[in-house]
């Protein structure tokens, strides 16, 4: 018979799940990208420490954004077939809330004990993240939503890792080129690979996203045009201001012909899987180039 701390931890593996692990790592490379573009501008005057400090209270809010859309999107999991914990019945929702909750509440109180400004950086995540999934009026019913919420978290989880480094916000070129670039990467061309394969449930559940409205054909040649669009231009800006993020305008661009292709060839689930595997190359070589 399992005992009550069994029953636990495995739930708690189960919330870990349902938050998505690998959303979860890609607001981590966010944050440390900006850590990374911010230290090129503070150099020894920043705080490993409280970087640290910072990226685990911002992905522990992060978590818990994840895992409270996770038991507001279950119709629609259903409808569109995810396997995820709570639509499968492993996670019971009312257990999936309660540790959302308390996840928030801490994020809140160590980012404040951190810096008043980190905290109000993570109330503002928590906002957005309940106007995303929670009632009256979800954000997440339309794509303009999706855009709006997706692109402003990924601005502030970079903003918060400059922060969390220097104790305040320095800004460099780099950063004002790379930060717009991978925000619109994330919130247009991620947004519209993710609801690809979703179409069919999102009508049904009511929504009134991009590919509900506009067809699945109008939507692949949009992702396509957006896509290389965006990878044009940060290849553009990185070429003609000779800033050291060549690597990353190379992934990004592979990144956009491998979304293409996908699309092109009618792939459904495989485009959305690109654009995450580009955000991934993308970060870490900003990283590893600025190390």
């Amino acid at each position: 018979m399992a005992t009550i701390e069994t029953v636990a931890l495995r739930r708690g593996g189960l919330c870990l799940a349902e938050s998505r692990p690998s959303v979860q790592m890609i607001f981590l490379l966010r944050f440390l990208t900006g850590t990374a573009l911010c230290a090129q501008v503070a150099g020894a005057d920043g705080h490993l420490g409280r970087t640290a400090w910072g990226a685990l209270t911002w992905v522990l809010m992060i978590f818990s954004v994840y895992l409270f859309n996770g038991v507001m999107d279950v119709s629609e999991d259903r409808l569109n077939g995810s396997r995820r914990p709570i639509c499968r019945g492993d996670l019971p929702p009312a257990f999936a809330t309660a540790v959302a909750l308390g996840a928030a509440v801490v994020s809140l109180l160590s980012g404040f004990a951190l810096d008043p400004v980190m905290g109000l950086l993570l109330t503002v995540v928590l906002v957005l993240g309940y106007l995303y999934s929670g009632p009256p009026f979800p954000l997440k019913r339309s794509s303009g939503g999706t855009v709006l919420t997706g692109g402003a978290a990924t601005v502030l989880t970079y903003g918060a890792g400059a922060l969390a480094y220097a104790n305040e916000f320095r800004v460099s070129l780099m950063l004002l080129v790379f930060v717009p670039a991978a925000s619109l990467w994330t919130a247009l061309v991620g947004s519209t690979t993710k609801d690809l394969p979703d179409i069919e449930g999102d009508a049904q559940a009511g929504r009134t996203t991009f590919a509900v409205t506009h067809g699945e054909r109008t939507l692949r040649w949009t992702i396509c045009a957006v896509a290389i669009g965006l990878a044009l231009a940060f290849t553009a800006a990185v070429l003609l201001l000779e800033l050291p993020l060549w690597p990353s305008a190379i992934a990004m661009v592979a990144g956009a012909l491998a979304i293409t292709v996908l699309c092109l060839k009618g792939c459904r689930r495989e485009p959305y899987g690109a654009f995450m595997a580009t955000q991934y190359a993308l970060h870490g070589l900003v990283i590893l180039a600025l190390l």
